[in-house]
């Protein structure tokens, strides 16, 4: 019995606003209550990938004008059925990313926009393609629309400095986002800004302007990048991101959350925001002009001290840095070059984040109880053994959450194969080792039993997952060793001193690509060789 359906209809709306778009619209086949819930639903996304895509239907094809024609017909419809019965319209998402020709269709999103704005719309997203042959034009409705609270703009629109003129209502808009957006006049960016003094979210990509000076080229030529950008006055201001445009100026008191993205690696950037003295959150990317060293951390935790989260991504630093701060929580450093010396003086963390090729030491001053680190590096298949140095300034409370994660191969014609060192101290005991297998030999068998004695001399995982695409033949060598069923000498054979092998009392094991939890191992492999997508198994251990 379906008792879905007896439920009001202000829980079925619920229910459809927590699934995707597709699974939505799939249950108005499911009883007519569903399918009056449907059209009866506030919230409506098209995407006109759902109706057709360029490799199905190439562009100026006739099937390519039908399907164009079932999705306008049936947009129009489910708005002129939300009209009727005087149902206001929350949200309307229209992708139309996939058409690079908007002749068509364009005066029919402007019946829509209208139709929706009148409607009383508070969630407004329209997502474009910007290689069109020509600027879609924001319509004048959208200016006017007060009840707008979310307005995203992306891609092959344009908005004219001459509808800016018209009295703008964006007095409750809360979150901004425009990328991609062409404005017919620089001052028309921060005038829209300026018009919205309620916003509390802000997302700028790449936008562009029409210079208007440069007569002595064609239309196409005189759209320029966005180079510069300036936010004042306002005071709801809470987060901002920010990507492509090499001059910010942020004059907001109660931000919390700033993204910056740079995009001309060998150009100047600014980055001003000196008064948000209440910053919380701080993501910088690809920042490569000068390399960040332990004066800028210095005078970053000194200008905004209630920083908590710090996140650099490919950006240029010196090789030793010192971050030191009482408040800082999360410290994410991914894929920033030239780093050989890391030290944390964070009591307070909680996260901390290393990605690269480099391996710098990482050394913890004051650290929490509650302290995870995940690190995830390249390591060449002969060289396991440097992990040992890797982690040799991390303490055993660090090391015990430490979730370290190493993309490897495999040499295919250079034999040199290094002697095992030997120490004469415990291999430190971690969380999890992932490792991710891209490209093993024809005569890999030959490197398992010195990949096994690498990795029980260098440390002992309290889980470890292999990620693979292919077959992966050390995986079941790994697992006969583990049970027993494969002998060999092991490295420490001719020490005092045993590995964590010999100790090993229990080995379970879980896969991604399985959901019966009694599968056993050789079921595993076959499902695995099914497939071609990554996968990955785990072995619990324990002493």
């Amino acid at each position: 019995m379906d008792r879905f359906s007896a439920l009001p209809k202000i829980i079925l709306h619920d229910i459809l606003v927590r699934l995707p778009d597709k699974d939505a619209a799939k249950t108005s086949v499911l009883s007519k209550a569903w399918n009056d819930t449907w059209f009866s639903f506030p919230n409506l996304s098209v995407c006109s990938e759902d109706f057709f895509s360029e490799d199905d239907v190439p562009t100026g094809n006739r099937q390519r004008f039908r399907k164009l024609d079932i999705l306008i017909n049936y947009v129009t419809k489910r708005l002129l059925r939300l009209r009727d019965q005087r149902l206001a319209i929350k949200k309307f998402k229209l992708d139309l990313q996939n058409l690079d020709d908007l002749t068509h269709v364009s005066h029919h999103v402007d019946q829509w926009i209208q139709m929706v704005c009148e409607s009383g719309v508070q969630v407004l997203e329209l997502y474009l393609n910007d290689d069109c042959v020509r600027w879609y034009e924001l319509p004048l409705c959208v200016i006017e629309a007060k009840s707008l609270i979310e307005l995203e703009l992306l891609g092959g629109i344009k908005i004219d400095q001459e509808l800016l003129k018209h009295s703008m209502k964006f007095s409750s808009v809360k979150m901004l986002f425009l990328s991609r957006v062409l404005f017919t006049d620089e001052s028309a960016i921060e005038y829209l800004i300026s018009h919205c003094p309620l916003t509390e979210r802000f997302i700028m990509g790449v936008c562009y302007i029409y210079n208007h000076l440069r007569t002595e080229h064609p239309p196409a030529d005189r759209i320029e990048k966005v180079e510069s950008l300036s936010l004042q006055g306002l005071q709801k201001l809470k987060e901002v991101d920010v990507e492509g445009i090499q001059e910010v100026h942020i004059d907001s008191p109660n931000l919390e959350e700033l993204c910056y993205q740079a995009w001309d690696l060998n150009a100047p950037f600014k980055l001003n925001f000196d008064s948000c003295t209440n910053l919380r959150c701080l993501q910088l990317c690809n920042l490569k002009d000068t390399a960040i060293a332990d004066k800028w951390f210095f005078e970053l935790f000194s200008k905004f001290p209630f920083i908590e989260s710090l996140k650099l991504f490919d950006c240029s630093m010196s090789e030793r840095i010192n971050i030191s701060s009482p408040r800082l929580k999360i410290l994410q450093l991914m894929f920033c070059s030239k780093l050989k010396e890391v030290n944390v003086d964070a009591p307070n963390l909680l996260l901390f984040d290393y990605r690269g090729d480099d391996k710098p030491v990482i050394s913890f001053m004051r650290s929490s109880n509650q302290l995870e680190v995940n690190i995830s590096t390249y390591v060449d298949f002969r060289h396991f053994y440097s992990l040992r140095e890797f982690t040799q300034n991390m303490p055993q409370v660090i090391l015990a959450s430490l979730s370290l994660s190493i993309g490897h191969s495999f040499p295919d014609d250079d034999p040199y194969m290094p002697a095992l060192l030997v120490s004469s101290t415990t291999p430190p005991s971690i969380k999890h080792l992932v490792l991710s297998e891209y490209s093993p030999p024809d005569s890999e068998a030959l490197y398992s039993q010195l990949l096994m004695n690498y990795l029980l001399s260098s440390c002992f995982p309290k889980t470890i997952s292999f990620k693979y695409h292919g077959r992966f033949s050390f995986i079941e060598f790994f697992y006969e060793k583990l049970m027993g069923s494969e002998k060999g000498e092991c490295y420490c054979s001719s020490g005092d001193r045993k590995c964590w092998w010999h100790a090993l009392k229990i080995v379970s094991i879980s896969c991604s690509f399985m959901t019966d939890e009694n599968a056993d191992f050789k079921a595993m492999l076959d499902a695995s060789a099914r497939s071609f997508e990554e996968k990955t198994i785990t072995f619990s251990l324990e002493l």
